[in-house]
């Protein structure tokens, strides 16, 4: 009989209130729920011990999930990461301080501004990236190759059961090509002022559009006009 653990105790304490509670599908459900609260931890932990902020490093991983040449315009990373435009303008602020990010004028459009990635910002993710892989690698140290490539076929079985019925749990990241295609096709919302259709106005982009948000100087605007009318739809990406 195997040692119990803590999900055992569990079990045990609320088998005594539900008569009907099976104890497999609650040790199953229970285990990976724990689980992925101590990745959470370690993660936290392994960036922290980088200098990073959650926020910062989901900024630098969608940049770099975007592939060459790394760079988004604010619109699209705001919907990548679920965050309100005038948050993120804060955020790139800070990031741009830290030498991680930079903006620069979209070569193809003068009047927006893109959030580039920098050689400081590659290297401080690598690093975080290199931290999470050993802490992973810990966390399956007990198991053996077999153990793994097992656990691996089973979650892949359980997940494809999922999305079968349902949206992918992990979308597909955006590529560089995707990233082009998306900024040509909102040209006209990415614009700021005066981009001579009328619908990139000042009042325009308060009122849902992010144009301000994507405008450079040339447009006529600051980088804050128009915070879009809340917070962007859930965009399901998640970050290692």
């Amino acid at each position: 009989m195997p040692e119990p653990d803590s999900i055992d105790r569990h079990i045990a304490h609320w088998s005594r209130e539900l008569s009907d509670l099976d104890p497999q599908i609650e040790g199953i459900v229970t285990r990976m729920q724990m689980l992925v609260r101590l990745l959470k931890r370690n993660r936290d932990a392994w960036l922290t011990a980088g200098g990073l902020k959650t926020w910062e490093f989901e900024v630098l991983h969608h940049l770099v999930a975007a592939g060459p040449p790394y760079r988004a315009t604010p619109s699209l990373l705001a919907g990548w990461l679920d965050t309100h435009p005038a948050t993120l303008t804060n955020r790139l602020d800070r990031l741009e301080q830290a030498g991680y990010v930079d903006r620069v004028h979209d070569p193809g459009d003068r009047r927006r501004l893109l959030v580039a990635l920098t050689p400081a910002g590659r290297t401080v993710w690598q690093e975080r990236m290199d931290q999470g892989d050993l802490s992973e690698r810990a966390l399956l140290g007990p198991l053996g190759p077999g153990d793994r490539e097992v656990l691996d076929e089973l979650l892949r079985r359980m997940v494809l059961a999922v999305e079968r019925d349902g949206p992918p749990l992990m979308p597909d990241w955006p590529s560089a090509s995707a990233l082009d295609s998306a900024s040509g096709s909102d040209s006209a919302s990415d614009a700021g002022p005066g981009a001579g259709s009328g619908s990139g106005s000042a009042s325009d982009a308060g009122s849902g559009s992010d144009a301000g948000l994507d405008a450079g100087p040339d447009a006529g605007a600051g980088r804050d006009a128009g915070t879009g009318s809340g917070v962007i739809p859930e965009s399901g990406r998640s970050v290692r």
